[in-house]
């Protein structure tokens, strides 16, 4: 706080909410939200993806470089292929399963479901889902979903780890 008491122009933090409380992270936000209303420009470092979501623009990083800039949004509407959202009672081989298929172009766990992006040239009703029901998964739960900013981070995540292994 005592950085705003000369009101200045630019206003740069580091992981300000590590650690903090979820209703204290939305009352800080609000806070910056009313400082960039009086015309502070803030830059803030941040690994919650929720809390980039709040900011006109972000920069995805990895290992100092920048990977991407743009908008919330843009970065989002970016996302190349569909995206869908799957899970069964046998997780541990579905992601197996699922990794092991040449049209995944994308497979990790995103919380309760593991999220996949598929080749645009395949269809997951007539190709996938079989395949993963004579792998002796059934009662999935399967549907499109829209990428986040979490998504597009582990994207370019995945295609940057992918580039520094063939350069070996």
């Amino acid at each position: 706080m005592l950085a705003l008491i000369r009101k200045p122009k630019v206003l740069f933090l580091d992981e300000p909410t590590t650690g903090v409380d979820v209703v204290s992270r939305k009352e800080f936000w609000e806070m910056l939200k009313r400082l960039k209303a009086e015309g502070i420009t803030i830059m803030v470092s941040t690994s919650y993806m929720d809390e980039a979501n709040l900011c006109d623009r972000i920069g995805l990083m990895l290992d100092g470089k920048i990977l991407s800039v743009d908008s919330p949004a843009a970065t989002v509407a970016a996302y190349p292929e569909p995206l869908f959202a799957i899970k069964s009672e046998r997780m541990y081989n579905l992601l197996n399963d699922l990794r092991s298929l040449p049209y995944i172009t994308q497979c990790y766990t995103f919380g309760e479901f593991i999220h996949i992006a598929i080749n645009n040239e395949v269809s997951p009703e007539t190709t996938l889902l079989p395949h993963l029901h004579e792998k002796g998964h059934q009662h999935l739960v399967f549907g499109p979903t829209q990428p986040t900013v979490e998504d597009c981070f582990i994207r370019l995540l995945n295609s940057t780890n992918k580039n520094h292994s063939n350069d070996n």
